[in-house]
Formats: C-alpha cells, structure tokens, sequence
C-alpha cells in the first residue's frame, strides 16, 4: 500500500467519525437495531442516523424527552443514543413503552397500534390472556400464537421497570442480541425481561 492509499483510508476513517463526539462502535449497531425493528422505515433511519452522528446535539434538540426520563445532561453518549433510538421507534409507532404493572386492556390496545402488528398481519385476541396475568406472562402467550408466523414479542431493556415491547421476527431476534450485546445493551423476548 502506498503512501497516498494509507493518507485515502486514514481521511476516510476520519470522515466517519461522529461530528458530535458519539461513538463510531456504538453508531452502526444502533442503526442496524433501528432497521430491523423498523423494517427499514425511512423516517426511522433518518432521525436514528442524526442521534447517532451527533449525540450531543439530538440531545439538545430533543431535551425534553430525555428530561422525561431523569436524563439532565449528555454526558453519557452511549445512553443519549439508545434511549434516543428507543424515543425514535416509539414515536414512529414501532414499539411501545409500558410500565410493569400495566392492565390487560392498555397492554392489548398499545401493542395492537404498533406498525410491526399491521405489517405481519398479526392479530391480539382478549380471550387468550388472564386478565391477573403481566407483561411477561402476555408476551409468552403471544409467542405461542405468533409461532407459526415465525413472530414473537421482544424488547428492549431500559434497565428500568418498564418493557418496550414489540413484534420481533424470530430470524431478526438473534441479530438483535447480538447487535445490543455489542454495544452493552440488552434485546431478548419481552417473555425472559
């Protein structure tokens, strides 16, 4: 490799680093998790690929949001972007934030509006669930119903007393793990949260 190839390919590194100080190893496994929950949603992945480019300005263009969630500063870049991707998906309706003692009826009529139900076709029934059951207990009945769909209910950890819950294909489920446990982050079935 010749000296103008070494100065090419250290210009173009340099040309991929996050503007705003995010983290280059952090930036594609948040793109990738927003493309496969979103199925590619356009909005999704632009709105994801500013909060990833420059963190520090998503959060203070989006400060209210973050406020919402105790979040004061930027300091934490890493956090600024999942919790950003989270507000991302749930804002375009690709997921849904619902906290731990959530009844039957909020659980049915939030996750029946996510985009992922209307896109796989999926249907929530009344009668399948226990009315004392939770979040957990849902989730595992909707991934015995969703089986033949090759679907299940997955989510993301917010390391908090809520589940964003969401329709996951289960050939997309393992990437998912995957691409969360990269960046120290957790995505499994709604079911094992």
């Amino acid at each position: 490799m010749g000296f103008l190839d070494r100065f090419r390919k250290l210009e173009k590194a340099e040309s991929q680093k996050p503007a705003g100080g995010g983290e280059p190893r952090y930036r594609q496994p948040i793109l990738e998790i927003a493309r496969l929950i979103s199925d590619g949603d356009q909005e999704v992945m632009g709105e994801a690929a500013e909060c990833v480019s420059d963190p520090k300005r998503y959060f203070e263009v989006h400060i209210d949001r973050y406020e919402e969630r105790g979040i004061e500063d930027s300091d934490d870049l890493e956090l600024i972007q999942w919790l950003g991707l989270v507000d991302i998906l749930e804002s375009r309706g690709w997921v849904c934030e619902r906290d731990w003692k959530d009844e039957l009826g909020d659980f049915l009529h939030f996750m029946g509006k996510l985009a992922g139900m209307a896109a796989n076709r999926l249907s929530l029934e009344r009668e399948w669930f226990d009315e004392d059951g939770d979040i957990p207990q849902w989730c595992r009945i909707l991934d015995g119903k969703w089986s033949a769909r090759e679907i299940c209910a997955a989510a993301l950890d917010l390391e908090s007393d809520c589940y964003v819950l969401f329709p996951c294909k289960k050939s997309d489920l393992e990437e998912l793990r995957h691409l969360a446990g990269a960046i120290h982050r957790r995505i499994d079935l709604a079911a094992r949260m």
